[in-house]
């Protein structure tokens, strides 16, 4: 059976199946593999004994969120467990990765795993480097916007698009070295959005799909936008704004450049999947973040808290600081 082709996250990466939610590719040489139709014989899903490198409780709601991660196959492996019955394989060269779901998931909610969480983890078994933020291009170049969860990144990133500027990422921010600077990879044309920033971009929380059935979050699908999104192309990146929402800075407050040592601190615990780094894999991020930091201007910004603050900000973000 033919493959299917996709270009994600910098990657080339051959399917058996439709992947939702990526655009097609061309093709080429693979640097991924996925396999939707199942785990592989070997793998024994209710083996206890095998080590476990990490797990995390769901939400009470949405029990889904709870996720155990496994090391099998001689540790070659690791075996993600999701509450609602997903399980991924991921080769630890992270160059394969199997997809099985319960009767009744759909490729939908694969996908939404796959593009999240599977292959922020993936990227990170290859040695890259990713931001948990959302990419916004600019007349000057690309522009990270990290922050806690909820303080707005997704919010931002649509309502920039709205606004006419292309994303590159809402969720898993690839950074590359390039030249004398860094750059972003292009990430998946997708925006996921909860229902109170639906409502407040676009006036009623029912005016986006759901992600996938059962799940509480909506996505603005970005090729249904003109030239909002391309799934090829790295772009340099000019600056990160890290999301103030504590209340500490006044709404309006000047944003204030960062210095290398406090940039530092605010990125490294918002790097992806980074609890799953093992000791090496941690060092050799810090490395890359500490040569970033002496790059690229990273600047405290206050989060935007309503409609117009939410405009102002993207119409900063347009003339972002170098």
């Amino acid at each position: 059976m033919a493959d299917f082709f996709f270009r994600a996250f910098g990657l080339t990466l051959a399917s058996d199946a439709v992947i939702p939610g990526l655009i097609p590719d061309a093709g080429g040489e693979a640097d991924v593999r996925v396999h939707t139709r199942g785990l592989p014989a070997w793998v024994d899903v209710g083996d206890r004994t095998a080590p476990e490198v990490w797990s995390a409780g769901g939400d009470p709601d949405h029990e889904a969120d709870a996720v155990a991660v496994r090391s099998v196959g001689n540790g070659d492996y690791l075996l993600l467990t999701y509450g609602d019955g997903m399980r991924f394989l991921v080769s630890r060269a992270g160059s394969n990765v199997w997809v099985s779901g319960p009767p009744g998931s759909t490729p939908e909610t694969a996908g939404t795993y796959l593009l999240g969480p599977v292959f922020g983890l993936l990227l990170r078994l290859r040695g890259v480097t990713c931001l948990h933020a959302s990419v916004v291009v600019t007349e000057a170049g690309a522009v990270a916007v990290v922050g806690s969860s909820g303080a707005g990144k997704s919010t931002i990133a649509a309502a920039c698009a709205l606004r006419g500027h292309r994303v590159l990422s809402d969720d898993i921010a690839v950074l590359v070295p390039e030249g004398a600077g860094w750059a972003v990879e292009p990430a998946v044309p997708t925006v996921r959005l909860w229902d109170d920033s639906v409502e407040l971009l676009f006036g009623e929380p029912g005016a986006l799909p759901l992600m996938a059935p059962g799940w509480d979050k909506r996505q603005l699908d970005l090729t249904a936008l003109p030239n909002r999104f391309a799934p090829s192309g790295r772009v340099a990146l000019t600056a990160v704004y890290v999301l103030d929402d504590t209340g500490a800075a006044a709404t309006g407050a000047a944003s204030q450049r960062m210095s290398p040592r406090d940039a530092l601190l605010a990125l490294i615990p918002n790097t992806y999947a980074n609890v799953l780094l093992d000791r090496d894999m941690r060092a050799a991020e810090f490395r890359a973040l500490s040569q970033f930091v002496s790059i690229v201007p990273v600047w405290r910004v206050p989060s935007p808290s309503s409609r117009d603050e939410l405009h102002a900000f993207c119409e900063r973000l347009a003339h972002a600081m170098r």
